[in-house]
């Protein structure tokens, strides 16, 4: 059991929310009520209660079974979004430890007509809030940072800006002695790694001692995942050291802490609990994050409570542009925290380096070299994007009968895990499939990072992902979208890209796409790309890696 659930069913048999509870089953005796947002939260407090004790429940909602087919969750019966007005309750519960947020989507979207109401909406503290300003202003001697955070932080955020404050006045007292600061990297699925520049720069640079990237296992409520093994091979050969952060007697995820590390890059807000919570780590350490892709979906189908704390806690979050930075005050409530700038994706920084030959050797047969790039989200369930159950058996076939065409397919790292889960295929049959595209004498399958020599090297992609394009948007190539109905709608830069891609809507549909884009050089859309590019993305003529660098040097 993960710790974030220790942790709220701790709080829950609290007095304090059992005296809530009782006061909210008074209020809304005889009403029938629905439970919205059925994560962790929803987890502890229905395993510790029997709700339709304290309610008449008529059953729970959430986001994601908007497409999902689930008929209960919890002995519930599972109520759409959209149908909530229709359900016939008389009030909606947030089960939620942030429920403005929730209560804003639903408002917004007219999703309801009855009331809206918190599980539990803990009250402010003003005066332990004002203690805290005015021990960060004891600290930073800033009046002015001390009543905007005041104004704009949660209690916990103003902690935090504590702590960062108090660990920035030592690790600068340690650089100027001429210490080395130590600097650690956290990986728990190396497709998504993109610190690669960032880490050789530290490593080369004589004021930081860079420690081995941490590997940890992906434990989560659907998922498991130990593929350290496999990210250990991945890291040897980029050069760098790696170490299992798992205890295995223990079946715990070692505590950062036994590093002794005074910065932290994460690699993704997934995963993240306990004492490697952001939170936590402010007590010894400046944590950092890049995204580890492009957010290019509307705010409504990004992110969680969960990724909203992680954020909101970090010392700094670099996006990948000043559009995004608007994004992210918004969608992940950032604003007027300091700890967001914009300097871009490391990650883009593999265009300006030369193709390994191993990437070259991949391509197998043809001379059109495509990719596919399916992403995980089948069966319609979450963001419903994934194409895959449509179109894998078509591509494996059109594959076979077309050897004009050589193929590198890179699916998504959780898309073997989402066909098992859906019951799709086990993933012994998921990797036989693999293997079949593996042994045709013009494809490959790729499953590892550091995939932007393969970008380089081919002609074209097909995907139905959400970031993996928008990586791909520099290399000037065509991009094609497997378009399906309901998928999770683009942001304003997703919308820009949008205006360049190819869309397809049925397997039959993409051969003639296919045949005109390559074997026929009619590519009408190479104009466009190449404005929205201009456009759009932030391509700074230095290094991304190098900007974070300096960032880092100024500060500390």
């Amino acid at each position: 059991m993960s710790s974030e659930y220790s942790y709220w069913q701790d709080f829950f048999k609290s007095e304090k929310f059992k005296r809530n509870l009782n006061s909210l089953k008074g209020k809304l005796k005889n009403k029938k009520v629905v439970f919205y947002c059925n994560g962790i939260y929803f987890d502890a407090l229905s395993d510790l209660y029997n709700l339709s004790e304290y309610f008449s429940v008529v059953g729970v909602s959430d986001i994601r079974y908007e497409q999902s087919c689930e008929p209960d969750y919890k002995g519930y019966k599972c109520i759409k979004p959209s149908e909530l007005r229709h359900s016939g309750a008389d009030c909606v519960i947030i089960s939620s430890p942030n429920p403005d947020f929730i209560k804003e989507y639903l408002q917004k979207n007219n999703l309801v007509k009855s009331v809206i109401l918190p599980i539990y909406k803990p009250r402010e503290n003003l005066f332990f809030r004002f203690g805290l300003a005015l021990e960060y202003f004891k600290v930073t001697k800033s009046l002015y940072r001390s009543i905007k955070y005041c104004l704009c932080c949660t209690e916990e955020e103003l902690q935090t800006k504590i702590n960062y404050e108090k660990v920035l006045q030592r690790v600068k007292k340690r650089g100027k002695s001429g210490e080395k600061l130590s600097v650690l990297f956290v990986c728990e699925e190396n497709q998504k790694w993109g610190y690669q520049f960032v880490y050789e720069l530290l490593k080369k640079d004589p004021g930081f001692e860079v420690l081995p990237v941490v590997l940890y296992p992906i434990i989560s409520k659907n998922r498991v995942d130990f593929t350290q093994e496999k990210n250990k091979e991945f890291f040897a050969k980029q050069g760098v050291e790696s170490v299992d952060g798992y205890d295995y007697d223990k079946k715990t995820k070692i505590d950062l802490k036994t590093f002794a590390p005074d910065i932290v890059f994460y690699q993704q807000p997934w995963y993240l609990e306990g004492e490697n919570h952001p939170v936590n780590l402010s007590k010894y350490a400046l944590t950092i994050m890049i995204p580890y892709g492009y957010t290019t979906l509307s705010e409504k189908n990004w992110g969680s409570d969960a990724v909203r704390r992680v954020y909101s806690n970090l010392w700094m979050f670099f996006s990948e542009s000043k559009y995004h930075n608007k994004f992210y005050e918004k969608a992940a409530g950032m604003r007027h925290k300091d700890n967001l700038l914009a300097t871009g994706t490391p990650k883009l920084d593999y265009y300006h380096m030369p193709v390994k030959q191993e990437f070259e050797d991949l391509w197998k047969g043809g001379k059109n070299r495509i990719i596919w790039a399916p992403h995980h989200s089948i069966n319609n369930t979450g963001l419903c994007m994934s194409t895959f159950e449509e179109y894998y058996k078509f591509l494996l076939d059109f594959a076979k009968n077309h050897r004009e065409y050589s193929f590198v397919v890179k699916p998504h790292p959780a898309l073997r895990s989402a066909c098992a889960s859906q019951r799709f295929m086990t993933e012994e049959e998921y990797d036989a499939y693999m293997e079949e595209w593996n042994n045709l004498p013009n494809a490959s399958v790729y499953t590892e990072g550091n995939y932007f020599d393969i970008f380089k090297t081919s002609d074209v992609l097909v995907t139905d992902c959400s970031s993996f394009f928008a990586e791909y948007f520099p290399t000037g190539n065509p991009i094609v979208l497997l378009d399906k109905k309901n998928r999770a709608p683009f942001d304003k830069f997703g919308k820009q890209l949008e205006k360049g891609f190819y869309k397809v809507n049925k397997p039959e549909e993409l051969p003639v796409l296919l045949e005109n884009i390559l074997l026929k050089n009619d590519d009408q859309l190479v104009n466009t790309r190449r404005k929205i590019k201009n456009k759009v993305f932030y391509l700074p003529a230095q290094s991304v890696s190098s900007l974070i660098v300096k960032f880092l040097l100024s500060k500390i």
